[in-house]
Parts: C-alpha cells; sequence; structure tokens
C-alpha cells in the first residue's frame, strides 16, 4: 500500500503591492525558497484581475514539474514522486487534504504536504477547485535580487552588469 502524503504546513496568500502598483496575493515568495525547492514563488492574481489566474509556473525552467487543475465534488487519489516538493493551493471551496480529514481547507490557502507517494484530497461540501503542483528539488543556491534570480552574489551582479550594458538578453 503506498504511503499517503500527510499536511506538512499551511501558507495563507497575503495581500502584496508589486512593482507599478499591481495588487496580488504572495502564496509564497523569497523567504519561503528553500522550503519550497525547485520554486521561486507563487502569486494569485484572480481576486484583482480575472484576465491573470496564477503566476510562477509554468516559467520556472527547471524539468520535472508537474501541475494538475482539479475540480472534484468527490475524492481524489494522485500519484506523486516520493522525494519531490507537492503542494496545493486552493482556488475554490473547501477541502481535506490530509486521509485523516481534521480540518477543511479553504481559497487562498496552500497546503505543503509531506513526503510520501500519493496525496488524498477530498471536497468538504460543493465543488472543490485547487492547484496540485511537483517539482523535483534541485538544490542549488539562489541569489535574488529584484527580478532577477541566479545562483551566487557574484553572478547576480554579472546579470546587472549586462542588462545595463544591454547584454542581458542573448541571441
Amino acid at each position: 500500500m503506498s504511503k499517503f502524503r500527510k499536511i506538512n504546513q499551511l501558507f495563507q496568500a497575503r495581500p502584496t503591492l508589486e512593482g507599478a502598483g499591481v495588487h496580488l496575493k504572495r502564496v509564497f515568495g523569497h523567504a519561503e525558497v528553500p522550503t519550497f525547492d525547485p520554486f521561486l514563488l507563487l502569486d494569485d492574481f484572480h481576486s484583482d484581475n480575472p484576465d491573470f489566474y496564477m503566476k510562477g509556473f509554468p516559467w520556472h525552467p527547471h524539468r520535472g514539474i508537474e501541475t494538475v487543475t482539479y475540480m472534484i465534488e468527490g475524492k481524489v487519489e494522485h500519484k506523486v514522486e516520493k522525494g519531490h516538493t507537492v503542494f496545493a493551493y486552493v482556488l475554490e471551496g473547501e477541502g481535506y487534504y490530509d486521509p485523516d480529514k481534521e480540518d477543511a481547507i479553504s481559497r487562498e490557502n496552500l497546503v505543503l504536504f509531506s513526503d510520501g507517494e500519493k496525496v488524498a484530497i477530498e471536497a468538504a461540501e460543493g465543488p472543490l477547485r485547487f492547484l496540485l503542483i511537483s517539482g523535483k528539488p534541485i538544490d542549488e543556491p539562489v541569489a535574488w535580487y529584484g527580478p532577477i534570480v541566479m545562483n551566487t552574489e557574484e553572478e547576480l551582479k554579472q546579470a546587472f552588469d549586462e542588462y545595463q550594458n544591454g547584454t542581458f538578453i542573448k541571441d
């Protein structure tokens, strides 16, 4: 029998003001990078701009990332890779993200799962819509300043020098 993942941590989206006055809800960002390796950030634009729903994926350059959107009214079991970072972000409704069904988790909350081979998710009442995202950690250092993300401070400095010199974009 496969080992079901349990809830490791919960994160709630929080209002954030980005450049150019863009209002969004930041689910996780810079401070949580080690926790969500290989992912860098997840922003929810839905509440303020229906033309943009989620930002952060699939723009990540790392291969081996799976994103599944579910809308259920019952229960779903989904196989995931052992050792991968796996989380669910609730878009609509309430559901149980643990086989023990202790607490229903609602919209604008993220469930970070413990390790295991499967997740079991069940709608509490009515439809439940969520993103299920997984990726293999890359265990690399992250140097981040503004919109540029590199591995080291030296690479970050070089990237900004190239940006200022007009050589950042390579053909």
